[in-house]
Protein backbone atom coordinates (compact mmCIF):
# COMPACT_ATOMS: atom_id res chain seq x y z
CA UNK A 1 0.00 0.00 0.00
CA UNK A 2 3.04 2.66 0.27
CA UNK A 3 2.56 5.22 -2.17
CA UNK A 4 -0.60 3.50 -3.38
CA UNK A 5 -4.25 4.89 -3.44
CA UNK A 6 -6.72 2.44 -1.21
CA UNK A 7 -9.81 2.76 0.07
CA UNK A 8 -10.24 3.06 3.61
CA UNK A 9 -12.74 3.37 5.90
CA UNK A 10 -12.83 6.55 9.16
CA UNK A 11 -13.62 5.33 12.38
CA UNK A 12 -13.12 7.46 15.26
CA UNK A 13 -12.30 6.61 19.23
CA UNK A 14 -11.86 8.99 22.56
CA UNK A 15 -8.89 10.58 23.04
CA UNK A 16 -7.40 13.85 23.24
CA UNK A 17 -4.46 13.06 21.87
CA UNK A 18 -3.68 13.39 17.62
CA UNK A 19 -3.42 9.57 16.89
CA UNK A 20 -4.06 7.22 14.33
CA UNK A 21 -4.22 3.89 14.49
CA UNK A 22 -3.97 1.25 11.92
CA UNK A 23 -3.57 -2.24 11.28
CA UNK A 24 0.05 -3.57 11.23
CA UNK A 25 0.17 -4.16 7.46
CA UNK A 26 -0.76 -0.77 6.54
CA UNK A 27 2.26 -0.12 4.76
CA UNK A 28 3.48 3.17 6.81
CA UNK A 29 6.02 2.27 9.85
CA UNK A 30 7.02 5.39 11.11
CA UNK A 31 5.36 6.61 14.42
CA UNK A 32 5.19 9.98 13.52
CA UNK A 33 3.52 11.53 10.15
CA UNK A 34 1.48 14.21 8.59
CA UNK A 35 -2.54 12.98 8.03
CA UNK A 36 -3.37 15.42 5.35
CA UNK A 37 -7.56 16.56 4.57
CA UNK A 38 -8.15 19.02 2.00
CA UNK A 39 -5.90 22.33 2.58
CA UNK A 40 -5.19 20.50 6.84
CA UNK A 41 -2.16 19.57 7.90
CA UNK A 42 -1.89 17.48 11.29
CA UNK A 43 0.81 15.68 12.86
CA UNK A 44 -0.34 12.65 13.89
CA UNK A 45 1.22 9.79 16.16
CA UNK A 46 0.60 6.31 14.08
CA UNK A 47 -0.09 3.49 16.39
CA UNK A 48 -0.24 0.15 14.87
CA UNK A 49 -3.32 -2.18 16.03
CA UNK A 50 -3.74 -5.72 15.26
CA UNK A 51 -7.65 -5.24 16.40
CA UNK A 52 -7.96 -2.25 13.73
CA UNK A 53 -9.31 -4.15 10.60
CA UNK A 54 -7.46 -4.23 7.70
CA UNK A 55 -9.01 -1.53 5.73
CA UNK A 56 -10.02 0.74 8.20
CA UNK A 57 -8.07 4.55 9.76
CA UNK A 58 -9.15 4.75 13.42
CA UNK A 59 -8.85 8.41 14.47
CA UNK A 60 -8.86 10.12 17.44
CA UNK A 61 -11.69 12.40 18.19
CA UNK A 62 -9.01 15.11 18.82
CA UNK A 63 -7.71 14.79 15.44
CA UNK A 64 -10.73 14.35 13.82
CA UNK A 65 -12.21 17.73 15.39
CA UNK A 66 -9.01 19.19 13.96
CA UNK A 67 -9.30 17.75 10.84
CA UNK A 68 -12.86 18.81 10.16
CA UNK A 69 -13.47 15.14 9.50
CA UNK A 70 -16.68 14.92 10.37
CA UNK A 71 -18.22 11.44 10.25
CA UNK A 72 -17.71 7.90 11.06
CA UNK A 73 -18.32 5.38 8.82
CA UNK A 74 -17.22 7.80 5.60
CA UNK A 75 -15.19 5.79 2.70
CA UNK A 76 -12.13 7.78 1.63
CA UNK A 77 -8.59 7.00 -0.29
CA UNK A 78 -5.91 7.48 1.33
CA UNK A 79 -2.88 7.80 -0.57
CA UNK A 80 0.22 6.79 1.74
CA UNK A 81 3.44 7.64 1.77
CA UNK A 82 6.50 7.40 4.27
CA UNK A 83 5.64 10.63 6.06
CA UNK A 84 2.16 11.04 5.18
CA UNK A 85 -1.50 10.45 5.02
CA UNK A 86 -4.14 12.26 2.24
CA UNK A 87 -7.06 11.59 2.67
CA UNK A 88 -9.26 12.58 -0.21
CA UNK A 89 -9.67 14.15 -2.53
CA UNK A 90 -11.87 17.07 -0.89
CA UNK A 91 -13.87 18.49 -3.33
CA UNK A 92 -15.35 21.92 -3.14
CA UNK A 93 -18.33 23.05 -5.29
CA UNK A 94 -18.79 26.48 -5.24
CA UNK A 95 -22.63 26.99 -5.59
CA UNK A 96 -25.93 28.64 -3.97
CA UNK A 97 -27.28 25.87 -1.40
CA UNK A 98 -29.70 26.73 0.50
CA UNK A 99 -30.52 24.83 3.99
CA UNK A 100 -33.76 24.24 5.11
CA UNK A 101 -33.54 24.23 8.78
CA UNK A 102 -36.81 22.64 9.73
CA UNK A 103 -36.60 20.05 7.25
CA UNK A 104 -33.10 19.25 7.54
CA UNK A 105 -31.97 19.12 3.92
CA UNK A 106 -31.11 21.42 1.18
CA UNK A 107 -33.85 23.46 -0.36
CA UNK A 108 -34.75 22.38 -4.01
CA UNK A 109 -33.14 23.89 -7.13
CA UNK A 110 -33.36 24.28 -10.54
CA UNK A 111 -29.51 23.16 -10.58
CA UNK A 112 -29.22 21.05 -7.24
CA UNK A 113 -30.16 17.48 -9.35
CA UNK A 114 -27.50 17.79 -11.44
CA UNK A 115 -25.32 19.13 -8.04
CA UNK A 116 -25.96 15.98 -6.09
CA UNK A 117 -24.79 14.09 -9.37
CA UNK A 118 -21.52 15.06 -8.94
CA UNK A 119 -21.35 14.66 -5.69
CA UNK A 120 -22.40 10.68 -5.86
CA UNK A 121 -19.77 10.41 -8.83
CA UNK A 122 -17.03 12.09 -7.04
CA UNK A 123 -17.46 9.58 -3.46
CA UNK A 124 -17.78 6.61 -6.70
CA UNK A 125 -14.12 7.52 -7.70
CA UNK A 126 -13.21 7.95 -4.07
CA UNK A 127 -13.63 11.58 -3.34
CA UNK A 128 -15.50 13.56 -1.11
CA UNK A 129 -16.78 16.26 -2.69
CA UNK A 130 -19.70 18.97 -1.05
CA UNK A 131 -21.14 22.16 -1.77
CA UNK A 132 -20.85 25.61 -0.51
CA UNK A 133 -21.46 29.35 -0.63
CA UNK A 134 -18.84 32.16 -0.47
CA UNK A 135 -20.59 32.82 3.08
CA UNK A 136 -20.08 29.44 4.24
CA UNK A 137 -16.05 30.08 4.27
CA UNK A 138 -13.43 31.00 7.07
CA UNK A 139 -10.83 31.77 4.59
CA UNK A 140 -8.01 33.09 7.55
CA UNK A 141 -9.22 29.93 9.54
CA UNK A 142 -9.31 27.52 6.72
CA UNK A 143 -12.38 26.27 7.47
CA UNK A 144 -15.99 26.10 5.47
CA UNK A 145 -19.41 24.82 6.24
CA UNK A 146 -20.80 22.52 3.27
CA UNK A 147 -23.30 20.36 2.14
CA UNK A 148 -22.82 16.28 1.31
CA UNK A 149 -24.83 13.80 1.04
CA UNK A 150 -24.56 10.54 3.67
CA UNK A 151 -26.69 7.68 2.82
CA UNK A 152 -28.46 9.22 -0.37
CA UNK A 153 -29.87 12.65 1.95
CA UNK A 154 -28.28 16.14 2.29
CA UNK A 155 -26.52 16.65 5.44
CA UNK A 156 -24.36 20.19 7.10
CA UNK A 157 -20.90 19.58 8.09
CA UNK A 158 -18.08 20.79 9.11
CA UNK A 159 -14.85 20.80 6.30
CA UNK A 160 -11.36 21.98 5.93
CA UNK A 161 -10.85 24.42 2.68
CA UNK A 162 -11.09 21.65 -0.31
CA UNK A 163 -7.98 20.74 -2.29
CA UNK A 164 -9.71 22.01 -5.57
CA UNK A 165 -12.73 24.36 -6.08
CA UNK A 166 -15.24 23.93 -9.27
CA UNK A 167 -17.29 26.89 -9.63
CA UNK A 168 -21.03 26.07 -9.89
CA UNK A 169 -22.41 29.71 -8.89
CA UNK A 170 -24.56 30.18 -11.67
CA UNK A 171 -25.84 33.53 -10.47
CA UNK A 172 -24.60 36.68 -11.92
CA UNK A 173 -26.87 38.62 -8.67
CA UNK A 174 -24.36 37.00 -5.94
CA UNK A 175 -21.13 37.27 -8.61
CA UNK A 176 -21.71 40.92 -8.14
CA UNK A 177 -22.49 41.31 -4.58
CA UNK A 178 -19.52 43.65 -3.13
CA UNK A 179 -19.66 42.12 0.31
CA UNK A 180 -18.44 38.83 -1.50
CA UNK A 181 -16.26 39.88 -4.15
CA UNK A 182 -13.53 40.57 -2.09
CA UNK A 183 -13.81 36.52 -0.31
CA UNK A 184 -14.35 35.67 -3.79
CA UNK A 185 -10.74 37.29 -5.10
CA UNK A 186 -9.62 36.05 -1.94
CA UNK A 187 -10.10 32.41 -3.16
CA UNK A 188 -9.66 32.60 -6.19
CA UNK A 189 -5.54 34.02 -5.34
CA UNK A 190 -5.18 31.50 -3.07
CA UNK A 191 -5.87 28.75 -5.14
CA UNK A 192 -4.88 30.23 -8.56
CA UNK A 193 -5.72 26.92 -11.27
CA UNK A 194 -6.90 24.66 -8.57
CA UNK A 195 -10.03 27.12 -8.34
CA UNK A 196 -11.50 26.33 -12.35
CA UNK A 197 -14.11 28.23 -13.94
CA UNK A 198 -13.45 30.92 -11.54
CA UNK A 199 -16.71 33.66 -12.22
CA UNK A 200 -18.68 35.01 -15.35
CA UNK A 201 -17.00 35.65 -18.50
CA UNK A 202 -17.38 39.57 -19.93
CA UNK A 203 -18.36 39.67 -23.38
CA UNK A 204 -16.41 42.43 -24.67
CA UNK A 205 -12.80 40.80 -22.49
CA UNK A 206 -13.79 37.20 -24.77
CA UNK A 207 -14.01 39.60 -27.92
CA UNK A 208 -11.09 40.79 -27.44
CA UNK A 209 -9.10 37.66 -26.53
CA UNK A 210 -10.60 35.95 -29.61
CA UNK A 211 -9.69 39.23 -32.13
CA UNK A 212 -6.07 38.59 -31.14
CA UNK A 213 -5.54 34.84 -32.21
CA UNK A 214 -5.94 33.10 -35.07
CA UNK A 215 -9.17 32.32 -35.35
CA UNK A 216 -10.23 36.11 -35.61
CA UNK A 217 -10.99 36.17 -39.31
CA UNK A 218 -14.24 33.59 -37.32
CA UNK A 219 -15.25 36.60 -35.22
CA UNK A 220 -18.60 38.76 -36.26
CA UNK A 221 -17.57 42.63 -36.30
CA UNK A 222 -18.33 44.09 -32.84
CA UNK A 223 -17.71 46.67 -30.82
CA UNK A 224 -18.09 47.81 -27.02
CA UNK A 225 -21.10 50.70 -26.75
CA UNK A 226 -19.72 54.57 -25.50
CA UNK A 227 -21.46 56.50 -27.61
CA UNK A 228 -25.26 56.53 -29.61
CA UNK A 229 -23.41 58.58 -32.56
CA UNK A 230 -20.97 55.60 -33.41
CA UNK A 231 -23.85 53.08 -32.61
CA UNK A 232 -26.08 54.57 -35.12
CA UNK A 233 -23.16 54.45 -37.51
CA UNK A 234 -22.51 50.49 -36.40
CA UNK A 235 -26.28 49.97 -37.07
CA UNK A 236 -26.49 51.44 -40.45
CA UNK A 237 -23.66 49.67 -41.71
CA UNK A 238 -24.96 46.24 -41.12
CA UNK A 239 -28.03 44.69 -42.42
CA UNK A 240 -28.60 42.74 -38.83
CA UNK A 241 -27.14 43.96 -35.63
CA UNK A 242 -27.46 42.63 -31.85
CA UNK A 243 -27.24 44.13 -29.03
CA UNK A 244 -26.51 42.46 -26.33
CA UNK A 245 -25.79 42.49 -22.47
CA UNK A 246 -21.61 42.89 -21.30
CA UNK A 247 -22.88 40.42 -18.85
CA UNK A 248 -26.25 38.90 -19.72
CA UNK A 249 -26.74 35.02 -20.34
CA UNK A 250 -29.97 33.24 -21.16
CA UNK A 251 -30.04 35.27 -24.67
CA UNK A 252 -32.19 38.08 -22.05
CA UNK A 253 -31.97 41.63 -22.55
CA UNK A 254 -30.46 41.09 -26.27
CA UNK A 255 -32.14 42.99 -29.08
CA UNK A 256 -31.91 42.64 -33.08
CA UNK A 257 -31.97 45.48 -35.19
CA UNK A 258 -32.68 44.99 -39.28
CA UNK A 259 -32.00 47.68 -41.38
CA UNK A 260 -34.35 48.16 -44.75
CA UNK A 261 -33.51 49.17 -48.14
CA UNK A 262 -35.19 52.53 -47.23
CA UNK A 263 -33.29 52.95 -44.24
CA UNK A 264 -36.07 52.49 -41.76
CA UNK A 265 -35.17 49.84 -39.02
CA UNK A 266 -37.21 47.34 -36.73
CA UNK A 267 -36.29 46.00 -33.54
CA UNK A 268 -37.17 43.00 -31.14
CA UNK A 269 -36.34 43.38 -27.70
CA UNK A 270 -36.39 39.85 -25.78
CA UNK A 271 -36.88 40.85 -22.04
CA UNK A 272 -37.87 37.58 -20.83
CA UNK A 273 -38.08 34.17 -21.95
CA UNK A 274 -41.36 34.86 -23.14
CA UNK A 275 -41.74 38.67 -23.75
CA UNK A 276 -40.55 40.39 -27.33
CA UNK A 277 -40.97 43.76 -27.52
CA UNK A 278 -40.89 44.99 -31.22
CA UNK A 279 -41.45 48.33 -32.75
CA UNK A 280 -39.65 50.29 -36.17
CA UNK A 281 -38.31 53.60 -36.80
CA UNK A 282 -37.78 55.83 -39.69
CA UNK A 283 -33.83 55.31 -39.25
CA UNK A 284 -31.26 54.09 -37.04
CA UNK A 285 -31.04 57.18 -35.11
CA UNK A 286 -34.92 57.62 -34.07
CA UNK A 287 -34.72 53.94 -32.88
CA UNK A 288 -31.52 54.45 -30.87
CA UNK A 289 -33.00 57.30 -29.45
CA UNK A 290 -35.23 54.87 -27.55
CA UNK A 291 -32.85 52.70 -26.37
CA UNK A 292 -30.61 55.72 -24.93
CA UNK A 293 -31.82 55.56 -21.42
CA UNK A 294 -31.76 51.57 -21.62
CA UNK A 295 -27.82 52.25 -23.11
CA UNK A 296 -27.04 53.93 -20.10
CA UNK A 297 -27.83 51.45 -17.31
CA UNK A 298 -25.71 49.09 -18.01
CA UNK A 299 -22.67 47.95 -20.29
CA UNK A 300 -23.58 46.29 -23.70
CA UNK A 301 -21.74 44.83 -27.20
CA UNK A 302 -23.20 45.57 -30.36
CA UNK A 303 -22.38 42.89 -32.36
CA UNK A 304 -22.51 42.40 -36.46
CA UNK A 305 -25.76 40.01 -37.00
CA UNK A 306 -25.18 37.14 -39.27
CA UNK A 307 -27.16 35.16 -42.15
CA UNK A 308 -26.72 32.03 -40.38
CA UNK A 309 -28.18 28.37 -41.89
CA UNK A 310 -32.08 27.93 -40.79
CA UNK A 311 -34.08 24.77 -40.38
CA UNK A 312 -37.88 25.48 -41.07
CA UNK A 313 -37.16 29.24 -41.23
CA UNK A 314 -35.37 29.30 -37.93
CA UNK A 315 -32.05 30.94 -37.00
CA UNK A 316 -29.54 27.39 -36.15
CA UNK A 317 -26.60 27.63 -33.92
CA UNK A 318 -24.06 24.70 -32.78
CA UNK A 319 -23.42 24.53 -29.02
CA UNK A 320 -20.47 22.60 -28.26
CA UNK A 321 -19.65 21.59 -24.65
CA UNK A 322 -15.44 21.10 -24.74
CA UNK A 323 -14.46 19.66 -21.21
CA UNK A 324 -11.21 18.47 -19.84
CA UNK A 325 -10.94 14.83 -18.35
CA UNK A 326 -9.17 13.11 -15.48
CA UNK A 327 -6.10 13.47 -17.55
CA UNK A 328 -6.18 16.85 -17.39
CA UNK A 329 -6.58 16.87 -21.60
CA UNK A 330 -9.73 18.89 -23.40
CA UNK A 331 -12.06 16.62 -25.15
CA UNK A 332 -15.34 17.18 -26.72
CA UNK A 333 -18.53 15.85 -24.59
CA UNK A 334 -21.55 16.95 -26.24
CA UNK A 335 -22.38 18.73 -30.12
CA UNK A 336 -25.45 19.35 -30.96
CA UNK A 337 -27.40 22.20 -33.16
CA UNK A 338 -29.98 24.75 -31.08
CA UNK A 339 -32.92 26.03 -33.41
CA UNK A 340 -35.06 29.14 -32.13
CA UNK A 341 -38.41 28.64 -31.75
CA UNK A 342 -41.10 29.62 -34.42
CA UNK A 343 -40.62 33.82 -34.32
CA UNK A 344 -37.61 33.84 -32.00
CA UNK A 345 -34.36 35.06 -32.72
CA UNK A 346 -32.26 33.33 -29.82
CA UNK A 347 -31.74 29.97 -29.82
CA UNK A 348 -31.02 29.23 -26.06
CA UNK A 349 -32.98 25.88 -24.78
CA UNK A 350 -33.93 27.40 -21.89
CA UNK A 351 -36.17 30.25 -23.50
CA UNK A 352 -37.95 27.84 -26.09
CA UNK A 353 -35.30 26.23 -28.52
CA UNK A 354 -35.17 22.96 -29.44
CA UNK A 355 -31.96 20.61 -29.64
CA UNK A 356 -31.40 17.92 -32.08
CA UNK A 357 -28.71 16.49 -34.13
CA UNK A 358 -25.94 18.74 -36.48
CA UNK A 359 -27.42 16.52 -39.47
CA UNK A 360 -31.07 17.17 -38.90
CA UNK A 361 -30.89 21.15 -38.25
CA UNK A 362 -28.41 21.14 -41.50
CA UNK A 363 -30.79 19.00 -43.49
CA UNK A 364 -32.60 21.99 -45.28
CA UNK A 365 -29.47 24.47 -45.64
CA UNK A 366 -26.44 21.87 -46.28
CA UNK A 367 -28.64 19.05 -48.42
CA UNK A 368 -25.28 17.04 -49.21
CA UNK A 369 -23.62 14.63 -46.91
CA UNK A 370 -20.55 15.74 -47.98
CA UNK A 371 -20.90 19.43 -47.38
CA UNK A 372 -22.50 18.77 -43.89
CA UNK A 373 -19.15 16.78 -42.90
CA UNK A 374 -17.00 19.33 -44.01
CA UNK A 375 -19.26 21.62 -41.57
CA UNK A 376 -18.74 19.68 -38.94
CA UNK A 377 -15.38 19.08 -39.00
CA UNK A 378 -14.67 22.76 -39.76
CA UNK A 379 -16.67 23.37 -36.30
CA UNK A 380 -14.82 20.77 -34.30
CA UNK A 381 -11.69 22.01 -35.24
CA UNK A 382 -13.08 25.59 -34.43
CA UNK A 383 -14.02 24.77 -31.14
CA UNK A 384 -10.53 23.71 -30.12
CA UNK A 385 -9.18 26.66 -31.34
CA UNK A 386 -11.35 28.28 -29.79
CA UNK A 387 -10.81 26.47 -26.15
CA UNK A 388 -6.87 27.79 -27.25
CA UNK A 389 -7.64 31.19 -27.49
CA UNK A 390 -9.46 31.85 -24.30
CA UNK A 391 -7.06 30.45 -21.48
CA UNK A 392 -4.12 32.14 -23.41
CA UNK A 393 -6.06 35.40 -23.93
CA UNK A 394 -7.55 34.95 -20.30
CA UNK A 395 -3.83 33.54 -19.17
CA UNK A 396 -6.30 31.08 -16.62
CA UNK A 397 -6.96 27.47 -16.85
CA UNK A 398 -11.11 26.21 -17.06
CA UNK A 399 -12.22 23.02 -16.92
CA UNK A 400 -15.13 23.39 -19.33
CA UNK A 401 -16.51 26.17 -21.77
CA UNK A 402 -19.68 26.00 -23.80
CA UNK A 403 -19.07 27.32 -27.39
CA UNK A 404 -21.64 28.53 -29.39
CA UNK A 405 -20.96 28.72 -33.29
CA UNK A 406 -22.97 28.89 -36.72
CA UNK A 407 -22.43 28.58 -39.97
CA UNK A 408 -23.69 30.98 -42.57
CA UNK A 409 -25.23 30.06 -45.76
CA UNK A 410 -21.57 30.09 -47.65
CA UNK A 411 -20.84 27.37 -45.42
CA UNK A 412 -18.34 29.46 -43.00
CA UNK A 413 -18.35 29.03 -39.46
CA UNK A 414 -18.28 31.70 -36.98
CA UNK A 415 -17.97 32.33 -33.17
CA UNK A 416 -21.55 33.58 -31.64
CA UNK A 417 -20.42 33.29 -27.85
CA UNK A 418 -18.14 31.23 -25.22
CA UNK A 419 -19.92 30.49 -21.60
CA UNK A 420 -17.87 29.59 -18.51
CA UNK A 421 -21.08 28.39 -17.10
CA UNK A 422 -22.16 26.20 -19.91
CA UNK A 423 -25.78 24.68 -18.35
CA UNK A 424 -26.15 20.78 -17.93
CA UNK A 425 -28.81 19.25 -17.28
CA UNK A 426 -29.04 15.99 -15.79
CA UNK A 427 -31.34 13.95 -17.87
CA UNK A 428 -32.20 14.01 -21.60
CA UNK A 429 -35.48 13.61 -23.35
CA UNK A 430 -33.95 13.36 -26.68
CA UNK A 431 -29.90 13.05 -26.87
CA UNK A 432 -27.84 10.37 -25.67
CA UNK A 433 -28.02 10.13 -21.64
CA UNK A 434 -24.87 8.70 -21.78
CA UNK A 435 -23.24 11.93 -23.15
CA UNK A 436 -25.04 13.26 -20.35
CA UNK A 437 -23.79 11.33 -17.71
CA UNK A 438 -20.50 12.19 -18.85
CA UNK A 439 -21.09 15.64 -19.10
CA UNK A 440 -21.16 15.49 -14.79
CA UNK A 441 -18.66 13.30 -14.53
CA UNK A 442 -15.39 14.92 -16.34
CA UNK A 443 -15.44 18.06 -14.51
CA UNK A 444 -15.03 16.05 -11.35
CA UNK A 445 -12.22 13.71 -13.18
CA UNK A 446 -10.61 16.73 -13.49
CA UNK A 447 -11.07 17.91 -10.12
CA UNK A 448 -9.44 14.78 -8.71
CA UNK A 449 -6.21 15.49 -11.36
CA UNK A 450 -5.61 18.86 -10.48
CA UNK A 451 -5.76 17.91 -6.74
CA UNK A 452 -3.26 15.30 -7.32
CA UNK A 453 -0.94 18.17 -8.92
CA UNK A 454 1.62 19.92 -7.12
CA UNK A 455 0.77 23.31 -5.79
Amino acid sequence: MNGKRAQVQIQTFDSSEAVIRTHPSFGCHRTQVECAYGERRLPVRLVPDAHVPVGTISVSKAAARRLRLAADGWTFYATVSDSQIRLGPLIGILANPRWDKAKQTLRPSGQLEGLRKMVEIAEEQGARCFLFHLTDIELQKGNVTGYTLVDGKWVRRPFPLPDVIYDQLVSRKIERDPKLQEKRAALSKRYGNKFFNDGFFDKWEVYEWLQSSGVSSHVPETIRHRALREAISFVNRHSVTFLKPLHGSLGLGIARFVKARDGSVTYELKQSARSVVRGKGASAAEVLEAFRTRLRRRPYIWQQGLALATYKGRPVDIRILMQRDETGEWKRTKMFARVARSGDFTSNLTTGGDAMTVDAAFSECLPNATDRRRAKAQIRRLAKEVVAAVEAGSGRTFGELGIDLGIDQQGKAWIIEVNSKPRKAPRSEKGRQDLVDLSFRRPIGYAIYLAQQPS
